[in-house]
């Protein structure tokens, strides 16, 4: 089996691997001789770059199923609180020179 592809199937720890643990993983499967010294660098690179990408892709994942998860079942995001924000500034402001009158008329 490709070491590449040995080293994805440790799945989801893969995510999370260090340049220390790559390197380890490669140079034991330099040991076994299943892999030059030369593309040493190299495949700890790849290992390295395809950990980011997959913790990228599950991180987005992620964000996607929670923001469906927020919308079934009906939570208010951010932008939601935003507009409610915004549009109780502008009642305040339309009612505040009512207030002053009012305030005026009763001093």
């Amino acid at each position: 089996m490709d070491p590449f592809r040995r080293a994805m199937f440790f799945g989801l720890g893969v995510m999370s691997l260090k340049r220390k643990e790559a390197e380890e993983i490669i140079d034991d499967l330099v040991q076994r001789g299943e892999m030059s010294r030369d593309d040493r660098t190299p495949m700890v690179e790849r290992l390295l770059k395809e950990a980011q990408m997959q913790k990228d892709e599950l991180e987005e994942k992620v964000a996607v199923s929670v923001q469906k998860t927020m919308n079934d079942i009906g939570l208010p995001t951010q932008a939601d609180f935003k507009k409610i924000e915004n549009r109780l500034e502008g009642i305040e402001k339309a009612i505040a020179p009512h207030k002053r009158e009012k305030r005026g008329k009763h001093a």
